[in-house]
C-alpha cells in the first residue's frame, strides 16, 4: 500500500498547481505507435524542429515516445529530454527512478499508445493519451502538460493515472 502511495503521490505532484482556466479540446484516434512490445524499438524523434512544429497537439505527439522509452529503458535522460527546466528541476532522477520501477511493478511492459485530444488549461494545453501495458486490461489514461520556453515546446509535468 505504501508503495501505491508512493507511485501516486510522484505520478500526481507534477501536474499539482496547474488546473487553472478554461478548456477548449479537439480530437483525433491516431495511433503513434500500434503494437509496440519490449522487442520492438521506439522511434524518437530529434528535438531540433520542436520549435518549427505548428501546434501543441503536433509536440505532444513527438514528445510522447520519449517518455514512453525512457520509462520502458529506465532513462531519465531521454524520459525528461523535452522537460521544461522548473519539471526537470523538480523531477529529478531519483523519483524518476521510484516512478519508473513502480510503472514496470505495477503496469509491466508498454504495448500501444493511442492519441485521444489536446485541450487548453490556463497557460497549459494538455495533450491525453490512452496506453495499454502488459498487467493491466485497463487503458491507463498518460497526460503530457506542453508550454512553451524560449520559443520552443516543453513538457511542464506529466501524468499517469
Amino acid at each position: 500500500m505504501k508503495k501505491y502511495k508512493l507511485f501516486t503521490l510522484i505520478l500526481s505532484a507534477a501536474a499539482l498547481g496547474l488546473f487553472i482556466g478554461g478548456c477548449s479540446s479537439t480530437n483525433s484516434n491516431e495511433k503513434i505507435e500500434t503494437t509496440v512490445s519490449p522487442q520492438t524499438e521506439i522511434n524518437i524523434p530529434p528535438t531540433e524542429n520542436l520549435s518549427q512544429l505548428n501546434s501543441y497537439e503536433e509536440a505532444g505527439k513527438q514528445m510522447i515516445p520519449s517518455i514512453i522509452k525512457g520509462l520502458s529503458d529506465d532513462n531519465y535522460a531521454i524520459y525528461s529530454r523535452d522537460f521544461d527546466a522548473k519539471n526537470k528541476e523538480y523531477f529529478n532522477k531519483e523519483l524518476f527512478q521510484e516512478a519508473a520501477k513502480a510503472v514496470k511493478d505495477k503496469l509491466g511492459d508498454f504495448k500501444e499508445i493511442t492519441y485521444v485530444g489536446t485541450w487548453t488549461k490556463g497557460n497549459y494545453h494538455i495533450a491525453m493519451w490512452k496506453a495499454k501495458y502488459t498487467k493491466s486490461e485497463d487503458d491507463i489514461i498518460m497526460q503530457m502538460y506542453i508550454a512553451k520556453e524560449d520559443g520552443t515546446y516543453k513538457i511542464a509535468a506529466f501524468k499517469i493515472m
